[in-house]
């Protein structure tokens, strides 16, 4: 016959594929997993019932005719069981009581207690909890009294079985054993294959869990994002008394852009930040933000550290080599503007959907004329980033420089590290 795939991905006939996947589509993930337990559990049960209804064949019909019937009925009863569940968690409860339990009732009547089949009935409240969940313990209830006093009914009422046959010792062990054996196999295989889709669940919910973590912190920095998760709803403001600010943007890179297709223009953005992300947190440096073809990169935020000047400048130093190394893979070449400033700063996140960790004040604007006044290949820098770097780093001095804005500014070029 030919096969089909089920849910976990295990190969079966049809018609049973067929019957484990019945009620599942267009249902949220945890009714699937009910829905799936109780089409096990009536596929499991029936059959059991259908070798029970056969081995009472095979003994003859003559002395097993109520009893081989009886287990048709059974049988039919568990196979409808999806069915019921499929109407509804209260359906599902109410079938079991009128129908399930009367019919175990019968079987004890006519084979007796002694088979042991009154208790395949402590299976019922445990395979219905995986079915309908902790959420509704009226249904729970009602099948386990339910449950219960069918076992002590069978227990009080049939002693002796109705069906001569079945007073043999040989019929009343063999049917104990196998009816033992087929409660526990029907509380055992559902609950196995719940435990084992719930951690399945848990395992894909965790590996999301995960993926939108890092997404979070490659959004903004780990402790910005951990403030967020304490409190959600609350403003990130910081006064920060101290940053270094870079700003560094490709030259004539607008032309170049117009000049090619989208994917190249992404693909050769993509290349240049990408070295310049490395260069970033081999420095220690918080990345701002990318502007079309400028890069931002600030020290000192959103903690404070001892040296976010030296940090910029190593930065900044790195990028003209990188810069430098890659330029040869370009046709047009590859050229860098880069521009430094040191102040104090406001930084914080803003907007509820896409956040965004920004910086601002006059430190930045500074830092951006800085490069923007710049000159291709060089690193122009202010006179507070250049006292803090004197001693450590050899300048070209530029001189005063008219800034929109602010007016005249001394500038210097940052050569390299001091000899």
């Amino acid at each position: 016959m030919a096969a089909a795939e089920r849910i976990d991905g295990k190969k079966q006939p049809l018609w049973l594929a067929w019957y484990l996947n019945y009620g599942l589509e267009a249902k949220p993930p945890r009714r699937r997993t009910r829905q799936y337990i109780a089409n096990l559990f009536g596929a499991w049960g029936s059959a059991q019932t259908i070798g029970f209804t056969l081995l009472h064949v095979f003994l003859g019909l003559d002395q097993f005719w109520a009893m081989a019937l009886i287990n048709v009925v059974m049988t039919v009863t568990l196979f409808c069981l999806p069915f019921a569940f499929n109407r509804g968690d209260e359906f599902g409860a109410f079938y079991i009581v009128m129908a399930i339990c009367p019919a175990l009732i019968t079987i004890s009547a006519l084979a007796g207690n002694g088979t042991g089949v009154q208790l395949t009935l402590l299976s019922a409240p445990a395979v219905s909890l995986l079915i309908i969940g902790p959420k509704r313990p009226d249904l729970l209830m009602l099948i386990t009294i339910a449950a219960i006093a069918s076992i002590i009914v069978s227990e009080v009422y049939f002693s002796t079985p109705i069906v001569e046959a079945y007073r043999a010792p040989i019929f009343q062990i063999g049917n104990y054993i196998f009816l033992i054996t087929a409660t526990a196999a029907m509380i055992v295989v559902p609950t196995f294959v719940a435990f084992n889709r719930a951690e399945t669940a848990e395992d894909a919910l965790a590996a999301e869990h995960a993926r939108s973590e890092a997404l979070l912190y490659n959004l903004l920095p780990e402790d910005i994002a951990a403030r967020l998760k304490v409190e959600p709803n609350q403003t990130i403001a910081d006064s920060l008394p101290k940053v270094a600010i870079l700003f560094a943007d490709i030259v004539d890179f607008t032309p170049r852009a117009a000049s090619l297709p989208p994917e190249e223009v992404v693909s050769f953005l993509n290349k240049v930040f990408r070295a310049f992300d490395e260069l970033a947190e081999k420095h220690g440096l918080e990345k701002i933000k990318t502007i079309g073809d400028a890069y931002m990169v600030a020290a000192g935020m959103p903690n404070p550290c001892g040296d976010p000047v030296h940090r910029v400048a190593e930065m900044a130093l790195d990028m003209q080599r990188t810069v430098a190394d890659m330029a040869d893979e370009f046709p047009e070449g590859l050229e860098v503007r880069i521009g430094l400033h040191a102040g104090p700063a406001v930084a914080g996140v803003i907007g509820n959907k896409k956040l965004f960790y920004d910086v601002w004040g006059e430190t930045v604007n500074t830092a951006s004329r800085m490069e923007s006044h710049g000159e291709p290949g060089r690193i122009q820098v202010t006179g507070p980033a250049h006292e803090e770097l004197a001693g450590d780093y050899s300048f070209e001095p530029r001189g005063t420089v008219e800034v929109k804005g602010m007016g005249s500014v001394e500038t210097w070029w940052l050569a390299g590290k001091a000899a």
